[in-house]
């Protein structure tokens, strides 16, 4: 005889399971064959929906024992290349380097991982590639750079080039690809260039490099450009027709690469734009909102400074006429001046007034719900970052309806210098 719970939908199930620790799972896992098939469904959609991997022998078996297992493969849908704090990519593992060169797709363990992409994972179709090391290289002036042929394993510049190799060699059509170059000097965060050398740009030019990308739905770039990565980034955003999602984290200090995106005649109908790290002027913060104004709903702007003075109350004021049909806003550390970030930070302070805040002292950056809104007039709350050790507004995110209202405040109550 069935049990009530053998005769539930898949639909009620999954609520269930979602809401059941590991020791509860197990044990229903007793109570049917069907539940014990439903289970075994669920742990694989919860635990190898992202397969990480940092590509040394040991990760690339466990990938290939993942891709074997025909109920864990199916559900694999995203694959990390992580380069952790105590971990090197690719280390003690052979991979075919051209001298002075990019890596190539010509080894053992590039061919195992194009043969996985290409047959077992098949709905692998998202990618991220990040660096995340506490030992990152720096010059003489101390800017973080990458190690060029000095180690064992693979930078970001190499895996990102594998990766780019096996994608156009296959067709592979992708739908997300997040590359992070980002490091740590003691506390602070840092962000290294990948060399041009690393790279295969003569590839990047082809229309079989081009052509997989047209599917792309988001773009996340973390790392410091340099001039002859433009024409390539530009042709894949271009390319990419269903893009919806872009962040831009890398310091563009000349702004020439935004300038470009800014006038695109044929621009993705994005809805979503992050811009972090970056020098720009005010004019082209408002020529790109104006470039995406059919189809942008969240607008991110953190750590982007602009030369121009005021430039920033201009941009408020224009946002608050023009909302651009925006649903979500998010801004942080913004600043008038990319070299004085500690005189020219431009902080919303006065919002504590207009929203009855009571005076705090926090030990944290953190986020505070304001359901009062502004003056009871909005439908949604607007939450409040305060810088670390301080009651200074250095950041403010909406979301809501009123977007309108919420811009125009916003134009009111940013003011100059912490």
């Amino acid at each position: 005889m069935s049990s009530g719970l053998d005769t539930l939908p898949p639909e009620l199930l999954q609520l269930i399971w979602d809401r059941l620790g590991a020791a509860d799972t197990s044990s229903l896992r007793l109570v049917s064959k069907r539940i014990k098939e439903f289970s075994n469904r669920h742990f694989s959609v919860v635990n190898f929906k992202t397969v990480r991997t940092n590509l040394d022998q040991s990760s690339l078996q466990r990938l290939v024992d993942v891709a074997n297992n025909i109920h864990h493969a199916i559900n694999v849908t995203c694959l990390y290349f992580e380069n952790a704090v105590d971990t090197v990519l690719g280390r003690n593992t052979h991979w075919d380097r051209r001298p002075s060169g990019p890596v190539t797709n010509r080894s053992a363990a590039a061919e195992t991982l194009q043969y996985l992409l290409v047959h077992k994972l098949v709905n692998c179709r998202s990618f991220v590639i990040k660096h995340a090391d506490d030992h990152m290289m720096t010059d003489e002036v101390g800017d973080t750079i990458e190690d060029e042929y000095n180690y064992d394993g693979l930078s970001t510049g190499d895996t990102t080039n594998l990766l780019f190799t096996v994608i156009a060699e296959t067709g592979l059509m992708v739908k997300s690809l997040t590359i992070s170059n980002w490091g740590y000097k003691g506390s602070n965060r840092v962000g290294g260039p990948i060399p041009t050398a690393k790279l295969s740009l003569d590839l990047f030019r082809q229309s079989r490099f081009k052509i997989p990308w047209t599917d792309l739905y988001e773009l996340i770039l973390e790392y410091e450009i340099s001039h002859d990565h433009y024409d390539w980034i530009f042709d894949l955003i271009s390319c990419a027709s269903n893009l919806q999602i872009l962040s831009l984290g890398f310091e563009d200090e000349s702004g020439n690469f935004l300038k470009r995106l800014a006038s695109a005649t044929s621009a993705p109908p994005l809805c979503k734009l992050t811009l972090a790290s970056a020098k720009l002027s005010g004019q082209l913060i408002l020529d790109l909102l104006n470039n995406f104004k059919g189809s942008l709903v969240d607008l991110c702007l953190r750590y982007v400074g602009s030369d121009e003075d005021s430039s920033w109350n201009s941009i408020l004021a224009f946002l608050a006429e023009k909302p651009l049909q925006l649903r979500r806003l998010s801004l942080f550390y913004l600043c008038e001046s990319w070299d004085s970030w500690n005189s020219n930070v431009i902080h919303f302070s006065a919002l504590r007034k207009v929203m009855n805040v009571d005076s705090m002292i926090v030990t944290d950056v953190h986020e505070k719900d304001i359901d009062r809104g502004l003056g009871g007039q909005m439908d949604n709350v607007m939450k409040l970052k305060y810088l670390e050790c301080s009651g200074t507004v250095m950041g403010v995110s909406y979301k809501g309806s009123e977007m309108k209202m919420a811009l125009e405040t916003l134009a009111k109550a940013a003011e100059l210098g912490v």
